[in-house]
């Protein structure tokens, strides 16, 4: 056994070291190469979107929102209190019977959804490759 460590030369270990740095220079390329790539695309836009019986009624970007933004839309006699709260959304009371939209929760993921049967109303969660315009028509922020 000893005999095999007298054939190791101090230059070995040097060269070793060398070839083991050298074995992250592929990786070092492609992260810097994937870096480059993401801060030239647009970063992806999540949008809540809610509808009545399929018309658009409020819009709101969840991507970049703080604190907590509160829109209650009613038709009628029907309400719902829909919170925004940093990037997820939710309808925190309605006066439907069944109430299986408040107990729904927070949704924040593109293609998520929340939908009022009694109400006619849905909630989904979209994705975009660019910014769009916020509808702020009858919201109150706190």
């Amino acid at each position: 056994m000893h005999r095999y460590f007298k054939m190791i030369r101090p230059f070995d270990y040097i060269i070793v070291i060398g070839l083991l740095a050298a074995s992250f220079i592929p990786y070092a390329l492609f992260a810097h190469a994937e870096a480059v790539k993401n801060a030239a695309t647009p970063k992806t836009v999540y949008t809540a979107v809610v509808t009545h019986n399929g018309q658009e009624v409020y819009r709101i970007r969840l991507t970049g929102h703080h604190g907590t933004t509160k829109f209650r839309y009613q038709a009628g006699h029907d309400w719902n209190e829909i919170v925004t709260t940093g990037n997820q959304i939710q309808i925190s009371e309605a006066d439907c019977p069944d109430q299986v939209c408040v107990r729904k929760g927070k949704i924040a993921k593109p293609g998520q959804t929340i939908v009022c049967l009694p109400h006619k109303l849905l909630i989904e969660i979209k994705s975009s490759g660019h910014s769009s315009g916020n509808n702020t028509g009858g919201m109150v922020t706190e």
